[in-house]
């Protein structure tokens, strides 16, 4: 027995040493990712990721929501929503469409607007249909946060956190991603003391394309149960028409079309509509 338990207490320094090494050996980089690095970095995940289609499923209790996400770069959409209610939505560069089954209407709302109140309408009208990871974070380099954190995995997380407002809502919000493939881990969005957090549970690698993208989400507000959301990638980098992204009204169907010069106006239209 003696003889069994040291050659146990030689495997177990042997681990402990190996893992203790391994450690050791993984420091941070130098310095932190300099504006031009952070640029070239986002590019590279943009144009990867430059078109694709997934499927969302969200569990939510008692109505879980079912999604089918195509986009294209740099701001095309499309979304078909199966459960809880069948929805259509689309944007096709300039115009945003809405196709309600239900009431069989189409909506089309025309968005004559600057690039940065349309990057904000989109936000709006279509953001919560794309899953956190498939598009680079969204920060003001200007104001920009960055610190190295310290995480078992060989590769380096980088937190990168902002503070951001479109002069009526103010938000601090926290990424933590894989440095230098910008794989989403973890966001944190504070708003008036509210907490959101999103997290990386599970995630599908395509080292062919120097990325990972997630499989399983768990989003959780302050105070409530986690949601998860399960993504299933269908495509990437495929070739998608500028037709694809164009909604046409089915037979019996009424038009309705909106023309908005300015977001103000979309955000009162927005807040009218039933």
């Amino acid at each position: 027995m003696p003889g069994k338990a040291l050659w146990m207490y030689g495997v177990l320094c042997t681990v402990l040493c190996t893992v203790l090494s391994t450690l050791a050996c993984k420091k941070e980089p130098s310095g932190l990712p300099n504006s031009y690095e952070m640029m070239q970095k986002m590019g590279a995940r943009e144009k990867a990721l430059s078109s694709f289609s997934i499927e969302v499923y969200t569990e939510e209790a008692g109505a879980p929501v079912e999604h089918k996400l195509w986009f294209r770069a740099p701001e095309l959409m499309r979304i078909e929503v199966k459960q809880p209610q069948q929805m259509r939505f689309s944007f096709d560069g300039q115009n945003h469409y809405a196709l309600n089954p239900l009431s069989k209407k189409l909506t089309i709302l025309s968005l004559q607007l600057s690039t940065a109140e349309r990057k904000i309408a989109l936000s709006k009208l279509l953001g919560a249909f794309v899953p956190e990871g498939f598009q680079v974070p969204k920060v003001v380099p200007k104001n920009l946060k960055q610190s190295w954190l310290h995480t078992p995995s060989p590769q380096h997380a980088l937190r990168l956190e902002n503070h951001v407002s479109d002069g009526k809502d103010a938000a601090n919000i926290v990424y933590v991603v894989r440095w230098p493939s910008l794989d989403f881990l973890k966001k944190e969005v504070v708003i008036e003391g509210h907490t959101v957090e999103f997290s990386m549970q599970e995630e599908h690698c395509m080292p062919e394309h120097h990325l990972c993208l997630p499989s399983v989400i768990a989003a959780q507000r302050e105070g409530e149960a986690p949601l998860l959301q399960k993504i299933k990638l269908l495509s990437l980098q495929e070739a998608l028409s500028n037709e694809q992204f164009i909604l046409e009204a089915p037979e019996g169907f009424s038009v309705e079309r909106h023309s908005f010069s300015s977001l103000k106006e979309l955000e009162l239209f927005l807040g009218a509509s039933p």
